[in-house]
């Protein structure tokens, strides 16, 4: 808003370190172009899995990056990557997503909360990543709003396989 704008465009300020999103990184620039910007900007984070990887490993190391802090973590995995024969296998697909939909989605008071609220309420590009497919995708798990929940902000995870390389859901991050 104003005041950011003003706290970046302001002569004394010398350096920007930022961790956030590409867009709010753009905009920083925008407001001042001289300015250095050192920016964490997250990305499209990948995990690949191999046939001779341990399946039972590979489940559970993929769910809790891909949606351990709702999947707003700057690390989170937003692509999973099956090389040969685990990209067929009826076993680790199913063991996905028995992992994915025992998450307990709810707010960090719940003690058993395993994933927490987003940020906030999902727009624009993150709204269409939860509700949108393209191209030849499907969802393994269709993402949810929370039952109940009337800020928007609890989603459950979602899984959406079929992404090609260079689609919107492959390069962009959401």
């Amino acid at each position: 808003g104003e005041l950011g704008q003003q706290l970046i465009s302001h002569p004394d300020v010398d350096r920007v370190i930022l961790t956030g999103s590409w867009d709010t990184a753009a905009l920083f620039r925008s407001w001042r172009p001289d300015l250095p910007l050192l920016a964490e900007t997250s990305g499209k984070n990948a995990i690949i899995i191999t046939p001779t990887a341990d399946l039972d490993l590979a489940v559970a190391d993929l769910v809790r990056s891909a949606f351990g802090h709702a999947g707003q973590k700057c690390s989170a995995a937003s692509l999973a990557i099956l090389v040969g024969p685990v990209g067929r296998s009826k076993r680790f697909a199913r063991q996905l997503v028995d992992a994915t939909r025992s998450l307990h989605v709810a707010w960090p008071e719940d003690p058993r909360a395993e994933v927490g609220p987003v940020i906030e309420k999902p727009q624009g590009k993150l709204d269409w990543a939860l509700r949108e497919l393209e191209g030849d995708e499907h969802w393994l798990v269709e993402p949810a709003l929370v039952s109940g929940d009337e800020t928007g902000r609890l989603w459950s995870p979602g899984i959406r396989v079929g992404v090609q390389p260079g689609s919107r859901t492959h390069l962009e991050e959401f």
